[in-house]
């Protein structure tokens, strides 16, 4: 019986403990409702600070973020057919960037600071053939990426793309503020580079493709370029299009005279007259008494390929006036 008695009062306590542990659950629930209540609310109000904080500024939302690290993120965002790309990153090239002034053909055709309130850092700048988005002179656009610079937006607004709105400048130019990189130029020109941003249009890297693919099969690195160029035609007649680049080869060298790395690759559309391979064997010699510390040119089937170093200068002079691989348009 003693036994039973106890077996009788451990059975109420642990019905004594089950009915309060019931009690203090019940209990726990109403609390545990309200931080999660509580919790979602303030997840809910900071998102939306942070995205309304983004909203006419540069600070973007990964929704309107392309990458635009390179001429081959650049050409991946604009509709095919350019004639004509050119590159810059004065943001990890502050010689190209003091440089500026100093070529027409650069600082003509960057979207203007006074437009913006900002330079630009990295830049974009197309040209189309006559006719390519309608008919009038102005067939270039431009892609630009300021930073963390908050651009100008007090132009009125003025066309819906798809979502993105156009700020309306004056008749002749457009930018879309709420992306990166920012897309300036005539709106017939800005529309199909936002149709090609955040669609699913053909873009211009298709038309130039084969010359980086080639320059990666013959293992000859573009990496650490900070202006690069493509086009269509140059001073070579008989090639149909072209890459070329230029980076600093120790980037921690700020001297204006510190050395760069150039690399360009021609597609040939026809066999290359004998002549012709003559002088690019003899081209070594003949610039590096100009200047050059090393100038070689090598004939890969339809390919030719330069491979040189020397200073900005030299570079860019060599680009623009021997090989006619900088074409220049004023950007307003």
């Amino acid at each position: 019986m003693a036994k039973d008695n106890d077996k009788g009062k451990k059975a109420k306590s642990a019905s004594k403990k089950g009915k309060k542990q019931q009690r203090d659950w019940k209990k726990m629930i109403i609390p545990l409702f309200l931080v999660v209540t509580m919790l979602g609310t303030v997840v809910a109000y900071v998102a939306s600070s942070n995205w309304s904080s983004r909203i006419g500024n540069n600070e973007q939302s990964s929704s309107t973020t392309r990458a635009f690290g390179g001429i081959q993120d650049g050409l991946s965002l604009i509709p095919q057919g350019a004639g004509f790309a050119r590159y810059a990153d004065l943001k990890n090239d502050s010689v190209l960037s003091n440089a500026v002034d100093s070529y027409i053909w650069l600082k003509g055709s960057l979207p203007s600071s006074q437009i913006f309130g900002v330079s630009p850092k990295r830049d974009l700048f197309a040209i189309y053939p006559a006719g390519h988005f309608g008919s009038f002179s102005d067939q270039f656009v431009s892609l630009t990426d300021f930073g963390t610079s908050k651009i100008n937006t007090s132009y009125p607004d003025y066309y819906d793309i798809n979502g993105v709105i156009a700020k309306q400048v004056n008749s002749m130019y457009y930018y879309t503020p709420s992306t990166v990189p920012v897309v300036s130029g005539r709106i017939e020109n800005v529309a199909p580079v936002i149709n090609v941003m955040f669609g699913s249009n053909a873009s211009a890297y298709k038309n130039y493709s084969d010359l980086f693919d080639e320059l990666k099969y013959k293992q000859i690195s573009n990496g650490g370029m900070t202006f690069e160029t493509v086009g269509t035609t140059s001073n070579l007649t008989y090639s149909d299009r072209y890459y070329a680049a230029i980076g600093p080869v120790d980037p921690s060298n700020t001297s204006a005279y510190r050395l760069y790395s150039y690399v360009a690759i021609l597609h040939t559309n026809t066999t290359i007259p004998d002549a012709d391979l003559q002088n690019l064997a003899l081209l070594q010699g003949a610039m590096e008494k100009m200047g050059f510390q090393s100038y070689n040119t090598q004939v890969y089937d339809d390919y030719i390929v330069i491979e040189a170093k020397g200073s900005l200068s030299l570079c860019l002079d060599d680009m623009y006036s021997r090989w006619g691989f900088i074409k220049y348009q004023a950007a307003l």
